[in-house]
């Protein structure tokens, strides 16, 4: 839909007075500054601890600079990809529109800057999550409609956004804040203005088509300055402000949709509550940044539990007015990290938690240039350094801060090992080790012994973050640590925990015996055998016509032999032993298939005439019998005496023979064998005898 002709004619000046007719009741006023509010939420990071210290040059990009006439970059949120590159949801309040800034780079030198929704006024109030794939997820306020919205992006720079409308029953979705479940499904809390209530929207599917809308609190005119967290378990818990009683509270859902749960004042001294920020911890437990609008103050609750019964509650800024725009993320020792609006120098500053109560914040001023730093949005990268981004009111530009060092005038930062995983098991006898790097590290040292006790040889890697270690034991478990040093002290790996891997090696190289391979003429019974394979713990073989059909294993437990019968004649086989432990799988003679081929001997037959014991025959007889199968020739012998039968003659594949030459009156011995490659078969019945005549 093309946007109302008239706003494309409005002067500074007259959008300077419909934002404050837009704003309404959502400003609050201290002394003579005007604030405008915070919709800034943040996914949970969890990292390495910040340092105490954050450099003052310090990179500072504005993502989409404009001329005078043009504003952009207030209601920033920001998240970070795996890769560590931000992406930033704003309002162009120029054009009214939902734009995404995608970097392509650390820097973002040059983002990617695409319109999301530019149907009339939309995109004030927006919050970024990202899916497990990093493809964005926008929640906003339509404020033609006085809707919530919601922008699902189909791809990494969302050039094609599935935009819908959650909720439009009144004027509702101010101060969004989203969350993305384990499954990727958006969940987002907001307010509604006509009833004065705190909503949540639970999506069912990714594209969020039939949300589940539920109040969670309307007793009273709650639920401004919403943020949202998910747990691990994917309960929401949202933090927001009570304007009826000036008080910070905080809903704890105890199950995924929000149907029950309890809400909690964690502070109610004077005026406090606004600009919340929530993140959790690794125990999901909350923290929340804001407003002292009474003091003027940062302020930070610290919560000892999930509900958050006990918060630790303390003023971490109180140099003049200071702590508008807040944002939170903690880093992976769970310390806090808060950006926020120093109102009376106009700056950027940053609070750095040096422990989880956030006793003692290192405070740093970001960025001075000019009235800079609302609608600040803060994320912490996998290495722990803050990324910011925000609004530069003088320049009406959407800018970046991005921290290029960590600092630490301690021993070195928390770290863990990487690899081999705990409890490992290596199939070789060399093992690489990893760990993270950690940038205040002058060296590292690494032990690996079996046992933990005995762990006392430690080994330099000087700055390297990998070692080898070689000459591993079979059958063996090892205990290993690394340790970072520098001139403040030693910082031992995931909190001084070993990790432990297991050498367990595969079978070794082995080779099959019999029947050899090409061998031809087997029987139809088969005796395979084959070598010992060291660290097997059993066999198995196959046998096929083809390499392609030995797919069924025959197992033969510790055995290095097995007789396969019923074999084909003239048939040629392949076969194949393997060797297993729990390390792996080691095939005979390097996975070469053997092959022999079986020929069996002629089948039995029987003599035919003469008849045995035949007598008058004459001296010239006729020996016939009968075919046997698989023979390819035969053979017979004719002697005065069986011992005397020697001389075998061939008839080819005849199976009669014409013999001559006897002698009258005398008895005579013959048989007949058949003949192949396979054999020999003697004829049954055993020798013949007749008697000629005299």
């Amino acid at each position: 839909m093309n946007k109302l002709p008239s706003r494309k004619d409005i002067t500074i000046a007259a959008i300077s007075v419909l934002l404050t007719l837009l704003l309404n009741n959502l400003i609050i006023t201290a002394g003579t500054k005007i604030y405008a509010t915070n919709d800034l939420r943040t996914p949970t990071r969890t990292e390495e601890p910040l340092s105490q210290e954050l450099p003052v040059d310090a990179a500072r990009t504005s993502v989409e600079p404009r001329s005078a006439s043009v504003w952009v970059g207030t209601h920033t949120s920001l998240a970070l990809t795996s890769s560590n590159l931000p992406v930033i949801s704003y309002y162009d309040l120029t054009n009214y529109d939902l734009k995404l800034a995608v970097c392509n780079d650390a820097a973002c030198t040059s983002p990617t800057i695409t319109t999301l929704d530019s149907a009339e006024s939309v995109g004030s109030y927006s919050s970024i999550a990202l899916t497990s794939s990093d493809l964005p997820v926008i929640s906003y306020f339509d404020g033609t409609n006085y809707d919530l919205k919601l922008a699902v992006c189909n791809d990494a720079t969302c050039t094609s956004p599935t935009i819908s409308t959650l909720d439009s029953t009144g004027t509702v979705g101010e101060y969004t804040s989203i969350a993305v479940t384990s499954s990727n499904l958006p969940v987002i809390s907001y307010y509604d203005r006509t009833s004065g209530d705190l909503k949540l929207a639970v999506c069912t599917n990714a594209a969020c088509t039939s949300p589940t809308i539920s109040t969670l609190e309307s007793t009273r005119d709650v639920g401004e300055y919403t943020s949202i967290a998910v747990t691990s378990s994917n309960l929401p818990f949202i933090s927001y402000y009570d304007r009826t009683s000036g008080d910070l509270k905080l809903a704890v859902c105890t199950n995924a949709a929000c149907t029950t749960g309890t809400s909690t004042t964690l502070d109610n001294t004077e005026n406090v509550g606004m600009y919340t920020s929530i993140a959790l911890t690794s125990s999901d437990v909350p923290v929340i940044s804001y407003y002292d609008a009474t003091n003027q103050n940062l302020k930070l609750a610290v919560c000892t539990d999930a509900a958050c019964s006990s918060p630790f509650i303390s003023t971490l800024d109180s140099t003049g007015l200071v702590g508008t725009f807040a944002s939170i993320a903690v880093t992976s020792s769970n310390f806090p990290v808060i950006s926020y609006f120093d109102d009376s120098n106009g700056d950027l500053k940053l609070a750095v938690c040096t422990d989880a109560n956030c006793t003692s914040p290192a405070i740093s001023t970001l960025d001075s240039t000019g009235t800079i730093g609302e609608y600040t949005s803060i994320a912490v990268t996998s290495s722990n350094l803050p990324v910011i981004s925000y609004y530069d009111e003088t320049n009406r530009n959407l800018k970046l801060y991005r921290a290029p060092v960590t600092v630490d005038e301690g021993k070195p930062n928390s770290f863990a090992k990487s690899t081999p995983t705990n409890n490992a098991t290596i199939t070789s006898t060399s093992a690489t080790f990893t760990w993270d790097a950690i940038s205040n590290a002058t060296g590292y040292e690494y032990c690996v012994a079996t046992s933990t006790d005995t762990c006392t040889t430690w080994t330099s890697t000087l700055t390297s973050t990998t070692a080898t270690k070689t000459d591993l034991e079979h059958n063996t478990t090892y205990y290993w640590q690394v340790r970072a040093n520098n001139a403040a002290g030693t910082t031992y790996a995931d909190s001084e925990s070993f990790g432990q891997f297991t050498v367990v090696l595969p079978p070794a190289a082995f080779n099959k015996t019999s029947p050899a391979n090409y061998a031809t003429n087997q029987p139809a019974t088969v005796t395979l055998t084959w070598a010992a394979s060291t660290r097997a713990a059993s066999y198995e073989y196959c046998i096929a016509t083809s390499k392609g059909a030995c797919t069924a294993w025959t197992s033969t437990g510790t055995s290095r032999t097995a007789t396969k019968t019923g074999l084909a004649h003239n048939t040629t086989y392949y076969w194949q032993v393997r060797a297993i432990n729990a390390a792996g799988t080691t095939y005979a003679d390097s996975m070469s298939f053997g092959l022999f081929t079986v020929v069996l001997a002629p089948a039995a037959f029987n003599k035919t005439s003469p008849a045995n014991n035949a007598v008058n025959q004459p001296t010239t007889v006729t020996l016939t019998w009968a075919a046997s199968t698989r023979a390819t020739s035969y053979e017979y012998c004719i002697a005065l005496t069986q011992a005397a039968c020697t001389n075998w003659k061939s008839t080819g594949t005849k199976t009669t023979i014409a013999v001559s030459g006897l002698s009258k009156g005398k008895s005579y011995f013959w048989q007949v064998r058949a003949k192949n490659t396979g054999g020999t078969t003697i004829s049954s019945g055993g020798y013949r005898t007749f008697t000629t005549q005299k």
